[in-house]
């Protein structure tokens, strides 16, 4: 008989497993407590389980503690210097930027996270914040400083803070990282083509966003960044963000119907509900627009928003019916 795998065994795997990337915190935690609610085996000793309990509720104790004394301090700092400083002068800002960033990177690192998944959803909390920092140290460089004003000095803050979140998502492969990294990445692509051609509106930078997403939704599927659900929401909410950008034109208007239906069809093919659901956020956005414009004020809108409704109605009614016919015979569908 093969020897049975223990609570500590599996938390070792889980974290292992974490750590590099095959699943994110969240999932491990509910694959945790998924085995630990199944009943023991005859004779397994029941010692075990509330010693890992109790280590839990004391993690998520030390969890919430965290997030209210880094919020408590942000607020209370920020009103501070404001009222009692209130023509703070440009070596403190940058100071006080610089300091707050350095805390809270070295407070996320000494936090010791290999054996307690509440503790690295802190440190992905406090590294967070410490990128928000950061972007703001380069901020106030940049504008105070250097004289740069505007998209640039966005564009810098961009630049600055995609370095910093990749580092610190190479580090961990947490979900905030990854959506600071995004987020970060995002914005570089539209200041960098709004600084370089500032006679394309918004449809140019929003052009930016949606090709980043599009590379990164790709990666994302091929393995490339994790947590995978993560990086397909974040670059789906891109492809819609950077499509509705772009509807000031024509063309942006065929894009974004073109995007949200190739969402729909993917969430369909690959089964993922992220990306159906997020499409048919699309279509509520996108089609009354485009309906708007084109198709006669008084019924042109309701009667697309109609039809498009029947449309996905179908495909939930398909995609039940298939997966009612690919369930087990000895289970409910």
């Amino acid at each position: 008989m093969p020897d049975l795998l223990t609570e500590s065994d599996l938390h070792d795997l889980l974290t292992r497993w974490v750590a590099d990337g095959l699943i994110d915190a969240g999932q491990a935690d509910r694959i945790e407590a998924a085995e630990a609610a199944r009943p023991l085996p005859a004779g397994t000793p029941h010692a075990a389980r509330p010693v890992r309990d109790l280590g839990q509720r004391r993690g998520l104790v030390v969890e919430a503690l965290g997030y209210l004394g880094g919020a408590l301090a942000a607020v209370a700092g920020f009103i501070a210097v404001r009222q009692l400083w209130p023509h703070i002068p440009t070596s403190a800002e940058l100071a006080f930027a610089a300091g707050g960033a350095v805390v809270l990177l070295g407070t996320g690192a000494v936090i010791r996270t290999v054996d307690d998944p509440p503790l690295g959803r802190l440190r992905s909390v406090l590294w967070l914040m410490s990128t928000a920092s950061f972007a703001t140290f380069m901020g106030v460089l940049a504008a105070q400083v250097w004289g740069f004003r505007g998209i640039s000095t966005a564009l810098i803050m961009a630049a600055a803070s995609t370095v910093y979140a990749t580092a610190l998502w190479w580090r961990t492969r947490a979900p905030l990282q990854h959506l600071a990294m995004f987020a970060s990445a995002a914005v570089l692509a539209g200041t960098s083509i709004a600084e370089t051609g500032p006679g394309l509106d918004t449809w140019g930078p929003g052009l930016g966003v949606w090709g980043l997403s599009a590379i990164w939704v790709i990666a994302v599927y091929r393995g490339y960044l994790v947590p995978r659900d993560v990086g397909y929401l974040a670059g789906v909410i891109g492809l819609l963000v950077g499509a509705q950008m772009t509807m000031a034109i024509a063309a942006g208007q065929v894009l974004a119907l073109l995007t949200v239906a190739g969402l729909l069809t993917a969430g369909v093919a690959l089964r993922q509900v992220i990306l159906l659901g997020l499409g048919a956020v699309g279509v509520i956005i996108t089609v009354p627009q485009t309906a708007a414009r084109y198709l006669p004020e008084d019924v042109g809108a309701p009667l697309a928003v109609f039809i498009c409704g029947l449309v996905l109605l179908g495909v939930a009614l398909w995609l039940a019916k298939t997966r009612r016919r690919s369930a087990p015979s000895d289970q409910p569908p």
